[in-house]
C-alpha cells in the first residue's frame, strides 16, 4: 500500500452513522497521531530496506552521485540482530508442566509462531507494534479467537498514564491507491470495536461489535519504553541514520577513488602534435607505447602522479562501523569488519554481552504485554474474568546468549550436583539448550518409558516376599 502524507483529519467526515460525537473525537485524535508519526515511520522503513538516498556532498559531483548505486544494510542489522535474540518459547504457569489453559490450539490456528517474530521485528523498527484480539467467526473458518499483529506504520494508539494501558487504538486496513486516503479502519474502544469503511460516495459506515471485556483489546509490543514515551523508541535512531549516511558516502568515495586507483594518471611533455591520437582508456591499457619527438627534436618525457591509496577511506569506514556498534550494541564483526587475528571465545562473549543484556531486558518487557494477550484470549474464549491462576501466566524465552553445548552441559552438571532435583526439571532441560518442542518430545518419551516399565512390573507379578518369622524364632 502507498499512502501520501495527509494533514490531520483529512478524509474524515464530521459525522458517522452509529458513532457518537465522543467516539468521533477519539477517532480524530487517533488519526492525528497516525498522520504525525507516519513520516518518521516510513523513513525508518526506508532505512531498514536499504533504499535511503545518497546525501549530496560538496566534493562529489552530482553527476557521479547519480550514477553510483550504493546500499548499506546496517539499519536492518540494528533491528534483526536483536530481534533474533527474542525467541518466544510459549506460555508457562506454576504447577503446570506445559501449555497452561490449553492455549496452544488457538496460537497454532493464528500462526502465532510466525506472527509474533514479525511483530517483534516491527516494534524494534518503529519503536512499537500492536497485538489485537477479537472473537473469531468460526463458521467462516476463523479461529475461535483471532490474534493479529499490527504495524505502527498503519496503526496508532492513545495511552492512559494512570491505568498504564491503551485507552483507544486504530488500525488502517485499506487505503486509496490514488489519493492515499484511508478507505477502511478498525477502531478499538473499551466497550466496542468499530469497523469503519468508506463508500464510493465518500460517506463512512460503521459496523459496531460489542467488546465483552470492557477494556481495549490491543496490547503494545515496545522497545525501550521510557517515562513520557510509553510506546518506546526505534532501534533505527537518529544516530543510526546519521552514521549510516556517512558510511554510505564513504562507500561512494571509495567507489570513485577505485577508478583513479586502477588507472594511474600520467604526464606527457615535449610531444609532437600527432603523437597521441588515442583516447585515455586505450592509452592506459596498451602494453607498448611509442611516442615520437616534438618539432624541436626534443625527446618526450613521461611522468606519473603519485598513486593514491585507499587506506584512509577504509579506515574511515571502519571508524563509522565502530560508532555504529557503540550506538546499537551490534558487534563490529556483524558489520563486515574482519580482523586479521580471530577473537577468542572470551572476546566474542564480551562483544555479545551488551546485546544479550538488552535482549533479556526486552524479553521481560515483551513478556508483560504477551501475558495480557494470553489473559484476553482466555477471557474471550471462556467468557470469564481474570482469575488468580490467569495472573500467574508468564512467558518463556530462549536464552539470548550463544552458549556452546559443552559449556551448557558443564554448567548443568555443576548445578545438578548442588540441586539434584534440577536434573528432573524442565528448567534444567532449558539450561541444557533444548528448545520447547524438543523438551516436549523428551518428556513424552520419558513418560512413555515410565509407562512401559510400570506395565512390565505389573505383568511380572508381585515379587517374592521374605518368609515371616515363626513365633518360636526370635525376630532379627
Amino acid at each position: 500500500m502507498t499512502v501520501a502524507f495527509l494533514p490531520p483529519g483529512a478524509g474524515l467526515p464530521n459525522a458517522i452513522a452509529g458513532v457518537s460525537e465522543a467516539e468521533l473525537d477519539t477517532i480524530r485524535s487517533l488519526y492525528a497521531v497516525w498522520t504525525k508519526k507516519r513520516p518518521r515511520n516510513v523513513l525508518r522503513s526506508v532505512y531498514f530496506d536499504g533504499k535511503m538516498a545518497l546525501k549530496p556532498t560538496g566534493n562529489i559531483p552530482r553527476e557521479a552521485m547519480s550514477r553510483i548505486e550504493a546500499v548499506l544494510d546496517w539499519p536492518e542489522k540494528a533491528v534483526t540482530t536483536l530481534a533474533e535474540r527474542s525467541v518466544f518459547e510459549g506460555f508457562v504457569a506454576p504447577g503446570v508442566t506445559q501449555d497452561p489453559f490449553d492455549l496452544e490450539p488457538i496460537l497454532d490456528a493464528n500462526r502465532f509462531d510466525i506472527e509474533l517474530p514479525q511483530a517483534i521485528q516491527s516494534s524494534y523498527k518503529h519503536s512499537c507494534s500492536f497485538i489485537t484480539t477479537a472473537r473469531g467467526d468460526t463458521e467462516a473458518g476463523e479461529p475461535e479467537v483471532v490474534i493479529m499483529a499490527r504495524s505502527a506504520e498503519w496503526s496508532s494508539a492513545l495511552w492512559d498514564d494512570r491505568r498504564r494501558v491503551i485507552s483507544a487504538a486504530m488500525s488502517i486496513t485499506e487505503v486509496s491507491p490514488t489519493t492515499g486516503e484511508p478507505l477502511a479502519m478498525d477502531v478499538y474502544l473499551p466497550d466496542a470495536v468499530l469497523l469503519l469503511s468508506r463508500r464510493p460516495s465518500g460517506a463512512w459506515t460503521a459496523d459496531r461489535r460489542d467488546n465483552p471485556l470492557g477494556e481495549v483489546l490491543v496490547e503494545p509490543l515496545t522497545y525501550d519504553p521510557q517515562l513520557g514515551r510509553p510506546f518506546g523508541r526505534s532501534r533505527i535512531s537518529r544516530a543510526v541514520m546519521n552514521i549510516t549516511d556517512h558510511a554510505l558516502t564513504t562507500i561512494v568515495r571509495a567507489e570513485i577513488g577505485a577508478d583513479f586507483y586502477a588507472v594511474p594518471r600520467i604526464i606527457l611533455t615535449k610531444l609532437a602534435a600527432d603523437a597521441v591520437q588515442r583516447n585515455k582508456w586505450d592509452l592506459a591499457i596498451d602494453r607498448f607505447l611509442a611516442i615520437t619527438k616534438d618539432e624541436d627534436g626534443d625527446a618526450p618525457t613521461v611522468q606519473q602522479f603519485q598513486q593514491m591509496t585507499m587506506q584512509p577511506l577504509l579506515d574511515q569506514y571502519r571508524m563509522y562501523a565502530t560508532q555504529f556498534s557503540g550506538a546499537t550494541g551490534v558487534p563490529v564483526s556483524n558489520l563486515g569488519i574482519v580482523t586479521d587475528n580471530p577473537p577468542s571465545a572470551e572476546a566474542l562473549y564480551a562483544d555479545d554481552r551488551r546485546l544479550v543484556v538488552t535482549a533479556k531486558r526486552q524479553n521481560r518487557i515483551l513478556g508483560a504485554s504477551l501475558k495480557r494477550v494470553a489473559q484476553k484470549v482466555i477471557q474471550l474464549r471462556d467468557g470469564v474474568g481474570v482469575t488468580d491462576e490467569m495472573r500467574q501466566i508468564d512467558s518463556a524465552w530462549a536464552n539470548p546468549a550463544s552458549i556452546s553445548p559443552g559449556a551448557a552441559a558443564d554448567a548443568l552438571v555443576k548445578l545438578a550436583a548442588v540441586f539434584p532435583w534440577l536434573a528432573d526439571s524442565e528448567v534444567g532441560l532449558e539450561m541444557a539448550g533444548f528448545t520447547s518442542s524438543e523438551i516436549t518430545r523428551l518428556l513424552s518419551d520419558k513418560r512413555r518409558a515410565q509407562g512401559s516399565q510400570r506395565l512390565a512390573a505389573l505383568l511380572a507379578g508381585p515379587s517374592e516376599a521374605p518368609a515371616a518369622p515363626t513365633p518360636d524364632a526370635p525376630a532379627e
